[in-house]
């Protein structure tokens, strides 16, 4: 799970450097391949072992995440990859615990005969959600196989990484200009519930006691996420200050994907009005609504207005791409591997370049675990076309790691690395397709920097119809007053930029084609822009950077939305949201601000309230269906 607070790499130190390489890039275009490196002779080797490896795997084996494979081969006497003159050195990333236990994911139909035969086998159940076909359980990993082979389950895989988008009345309240909004129309959020999804509430009883958040707040039951680093209170804090009067509330994010979008329905259930996250899971479908953004479309089209951070991972503008989105495009592979039926992707081919069969990782992400992730265009649950992810040294001489999972019709169509303890720059990523159709791809580095970057780094919940992604711009370019847009308030070099395309609906069917278009839709992300490098009295946080800072800035001024026209239906909000932005960088849409920086005094004094619209006239405000953008 990514929480979206600015990264140290990705920080408000580097604009010189940043607007150098942008404009280099514009003057000049993408850089040219100067020579195209071939794959050694005994990367190739390494990469022909684990696809033969992955040939010969059982029905059983199958089902079992490729780095979860590697972590037991590791502890056999004899195994497929015992010829393997790298197999102790390739990382998976998989923590095994002194008792030799792992944390996973699965997918399954939960029952509680299942649940049974996991702690039968030593298993504990973290969580277990049978409306998601998920649940979450420590496992022993002598046993994997064991339970593997039980027929109610689909497929384990590594728990899901949660990555955080990440003093006192935040300066974003005269920034954003909430300070005459209360005053001008009234207002202070009162009859609001506003609810919000991060990691922790940790200091949730210190700032309590210091006035900073009031003595009322309602933390779901067994959901306060603690311990961790109490970013959930830096959030309230912010929705606090701009909206007093609004009642907060809060869960966790944490305990994977299912657990979350079962809190998210909880808040809503619990009457939240207004629900904002700055979390997000790497394993979340990019072209396809997942379950938590199947979760934020039920809210929302049940009234909740949802604000979600756009993210921290970059933009193809700023020269900060980690993300390279496009078709795939073959070139040919050394022996033994041309003999395999396999090829590569040609990163080169695909942007008109020449040709380059790996993508250099120029810059990784400043965390402990770098993370590569690696999907398609196929639909989740169902994927019959098999793409591999291998990270190779800067010589493509060694296999450093690699993700093989199979997909044969009814898989995922997701590859994955965590590879911690190295500095991969200069390191390089390669697509392989093991077998099917040439298709979609999106291989993203999460914070890290590419040698050919595209836009499209928006994914998972915040690229749903049903939530509003949220942009960064530092407040600092306010210079103590309000946001006066165009060129003046930029945003963040890091902010994630979109668009998002999507194939697939909800149910995995294709989404309609679209006359002479492609067999897509295009979502345009972000949808609004807050403040960032606000102060909260959260420690740890104060400045707060990032888009996990802007989201509670957006979420707050609809809380006081909300007061003022509590029967205007979630899309008409947004519309209003969308349209009364204040404009800024390029004039118009833009695919790193959206519309703009959300102010309230032109949301609520948008012309469509101009003909004496009262808060009590539901009449032309009811419809909450979405239409694609």
């Amino acid at each position: 799970m990514l929480t979206h607070s600015s990264t140290s790499r990705r920080s408000h130190l580097r604009p010189l450097a940043l607007a150098l390489a942008a404009l280099l890039l514009t003057l000049t275009g993408p850089p040219a391949i100067a020579e195209t490196p071939t794959f050694h002779p005994q990367a190739a080797q390494q990469i022909a072992l684990l696809s033969q490896e992955k040939m010969s795997r059982s029905a059983t084996q199958q089902k079992v995440d490729s780095r979860l494979l590697l972590e037991t081969y590791r502890r056999q006497v004899s195994s497929p990859l015992a010829t393997l003159t790298n197999l102790e050195t390739l990382h998976t990333g998989v923590e095994v615990s002194f008792e030799g236990e792992v944390l996973v994911d699965m997918r399954a139909e939960v029952t509680p005969a299942l649940l049974e035969f996991i702690e039968a086998a030593g298993g504990e159940i973290v969580n277990a959600h049978p409306r998601f076909n998920a649940l979450r359980a420590h496992l022993p990993l002598s046993r994997l196989l064991t339970v593997a082979e039980n027929p109610a389950i689909r497929n384990i895989r590594p728990a899901d990484f949660m990555m955080q988008q990440m003093i006192n009345t935040t300066e974003g309240d005269v920034a954003h200009a909430t300070d005459l909004a209360r005053v001008n129309f009234g207002i202070d959020g009162t009859g609001v519930q506003v609810g919000a999804m991060s990691d922790s509430v940790d200091a949730l009883a210190s700032l309590q006691a210091s006035g900073d958040l009031p003595a009322s707040v309602t933390v779901l039951p067994g959901q306060s996420g603690n311990p961790g680093s109490s970013e959930g209170t830096a959030l309230m804090e912010i929705v606090h200050d701009m909206a007093p009067g609004a009642e907060l509330f809060f869960a966790t994010g944490l305990g994977g994907e299912a657990q979350m979008a079962q809190n998210i329905l909880d808040l809503a259930a619990a009457g939240c009005d207004v629900i904002v996250d700055d979390v997000l899971y790497l394993g979340e479908s990019v072209f396809q609504d997942g379950i938590i953004a199947q979760a934020v479309d039920e809210v929302a089209a049940d009234g909740v207005l949802y604000f979600s951070s756009a993210g921290n991972s970059g933009n193809l503008d700023r020269g900060t791409a980690g993300v390279w989105e496009g078709d795939f495009v073959a070139t040919a592979l050394p022996p033994p591997l041309n003999g395999m039926g396999i090829s590569a992707h040609d990163f080169g081919a695909a942007l008109a370049l020449g040709t380059a069969n790996s993508n250099i990782i120029t810059e990784q992400a400043s965390n402990d675990a770098p993370l590569f992730t690696l999907q398609w265009a196929d639909p989740a649950g169902a994927s019959g076309n098999d793409y591999d992810l291998y990270l190779l040294d800067a010589t493509l001489t060694v296999v450093i790691a690699a993700s093989t999972n199979v997909q044969n019709g009814n898989d995922f169509p997701i590859e994955f690395i965590a590879s911690a303890g190295i500095d991969h720059s200069g390191n390089r990523l390669v697509i392989v397709k093991f077998d099917g159709d040439d298709v979609f791809l999106h291989m993203n580095t999460h914070r890290g920097l590419l040698e050919f970057g595209t836009d499209g780094q928006i994914f998972g919940h915040p690229a749903a119809e049903g939530a509003m992604a949220v942009a960064a711009v530092n407040v600092a370019t306010a210079g103590g007053g309000t946001f006066t847009g165009g060129p003046a308030n930029p945003v963040e070099d890091f902010t994630s930029d979109g668009p998002r395309r999507i194939f697939f609906n909800a149910d995995g069917s294709p989404v309609a084609l679209t006359e002479g278009g492609p067999s897509s839709t295009v979502r345009r992300k972000p949808d609004v822009a807050g403040a960032d490098g606000v102060s909260t009295a959260t420690p740890g946080f104060d400045p707060f950077f990032g888009t996990s800072a802007s989201a509670p800035h957006t979420a707050a001024i609809a809380a006081l939305f909300d007061q003022l026209f509590p029967s205007v239906g979630v899309p008409s909000a947004y519309d209003v949201f969308r349209s009364e932005a204040l404009d800024i960088e390029a004039p118009g849409f833009d695919r790193n601000s959206g519309n703009g920086i959300m102010m309230p005094d032109d949301a609520l004094d948008a012309p469509i309230f101009a003909d004496g619209f009262e808060s009590g006239d539901t009449s032309a405000w009811t419809s909450n269906s979405f239409e694609g953008d």
